[in-house]
């Protein structure tokens, strides 16, 4: 659904005549970038928990002789055929809710309020093919860790291994080579509108998110160290499981800083380049939100069932401290308070590197443009984090639920 929104655009573009369909194209470009960080990021997470999850079943196929080669090929045909049912499903329902809200979308752009747009079969059976592509190519890095489990893993908890360091540094560099690039080109693009300005921090988003555990682990006991120890049990329990899981922590975590980051970056640039020419606010609302809503809601709703596929080693972690004595709503703290750590974790990274996307992005700006101001999108930031850490919360609590209606075994 995320994909037929630029899909749409795309297709009224060029069914649009004049100055009108170039803008609609203009809106798509920036909407599918936006959409495409969010699939490559969330999908690759959900992947890389997926195999970090079934690790003990990758072992035993290779105990019954599949090879690690059959391992890897056979995730990439699951992924593949899961992410086209999916987008399948996601078009026919996109064909029904996507253009009306396009256009509704674009009733407060200048020159486009009339403008209305209208499914298309070939617009749905590219956004099939691109997505189903997009989820494929994402889900090669779980595929090679799939492959690189050991047998050996059925006998013990093995976590996956990470992702390769000089891969993850050479995607990092290359992030931040593209963000440096469009923030040196950012001053001379101002009397055109500062384009560069809308995607320098979604970029720097990227790159953090590639990062996962390099960013995430240092903030976690950064400031969840201004809790004391002894203020609750629960609250030490989520911290330590937070801080120990990284397979599941990391996924969340990087799905997290797209929802918040991504909208929080676009807006701020878009308002710090804005100033520079001394308009308050840009206009076109219903644009912005065009823009951003698909690829917020995919990057939350990617948070919350990461945090939800974790349920089985909840469920163990709730089984142990029931058999030491805690309560039955110790574990359902316990996962609640996990999700609020995550939650609050990501919302304060992608305040930071918002913060120094807008703050470079008025560096270079002010040099030619002495009016120009930084400006940050706190009230947006703190909403979209709200939000998607209600979800994270949610996705937590709902699987240990149960656990309060059952009794634990006894064990000799």
């Amino acid at each position: 659904m995320a994909g037929s929104v630029p899909g749409t655009l795309v297709v009224g573009g060029l069914q649009t005549p004049d100055v009108r369909g170039l803008a609609l194209l203009s809106i798509a470009g920036t909407t599918a970038a936006f959409a495409l960080i969010a699939v490559l990021v969330v999908v690759s997470a959900v992947v890389r928990l997926t195999a970090a999850l079934l690790v003990r079943t990758y072992g035993l196929w290779q105990l019954a002789g599949v090879t690690p080669r059959g391992v890897r090929w056979t995730m990439l045909l699951q992924t593949a055929l899961v992410s086209t049912t999916g987008a399948v499903a996601g078009a026919a329902a996109a064909a029904v809710v996507v253009p009306p809200a396009v256009s509704a979308a674009l009733l407060d752009s200048n020159g486009l309020a009339d403008v209305r747009v209208a499914a298309s079969w070939v617009e749905a059976i590219v956004v099939v093919v691109v997505t189903a592509g997009a989820a494929v190519v994402a889900g090669a890095s779980g595929s090679r860790r799939a492959a690189a489990t050991s047998p050996s893993a059925v006998l013990r908890n093995a976590p996956v291994g990470r992702r390769s360091v000089a891969v993850r540094a050479t995607v990092v560099v290359l992030l931040v080579a593209l963000a440096g690039s469009m923030l040196a080109g950012l001053p001379a693009s101002v009397p055109d509108g500062a384009a560069p300005a809308l995607l320098i921090g979604p970029v720097l988003v990227a790159a953090v998110a590639v990062l996962g555990r390099t960013v995430g682990a240092p903030a976690v006991r950064l400031w969840t160290a201004l809790v004391p120890a002894s203020t609750s049990v629960a609250f030490g329990l989520a911290r330590a499981a937070v801080r120990w899981s990284s397979s599941r922590s990391d996924t969340t975590l990087a799905a997290l800083l797209v929802a918040v980051g991504l909208p929080a970056g676009l807006v701020g640039g878009q308002r710090t380049a804005a100033s520079a020419v001394g308009a308050d606010a840009p206009g076109g609302v219903g644009a912005t939100v065009l823009v951003l809503s698909a690829p917020v809601l995919l990057a939350a709703i990617g948070a919350a069932a990461t945090a939800a596929m974790a349920a089985r080693d909840r469920a163990r972690e709730r089984d142990q401290l029931r058999a030491v004595g805690a309560s039955p709503g110790l574990p359902v703290g316990v996962a609640a308070l996990e999700g609020l750590i995550l939650g609050v974790t990501g919302t304060l990274i992608a305040a930071a590197v918002v913060g120094v996307a807008v703050t470079a992005e008025w560096a270079v700006l002010v040099g030619g443009h002495p009016g120009a101001r930084p400006v940050f999108p706190v009230v947006l930031l703190g909403a979209v984090g709200v939000f998607s850490t209600a979800l994270v919360v949610v996705s937590s609590v709902l699987p240990a639920l149960p656990a309060r209606r059952r009794r634990v075994p006894v064990r000799a």
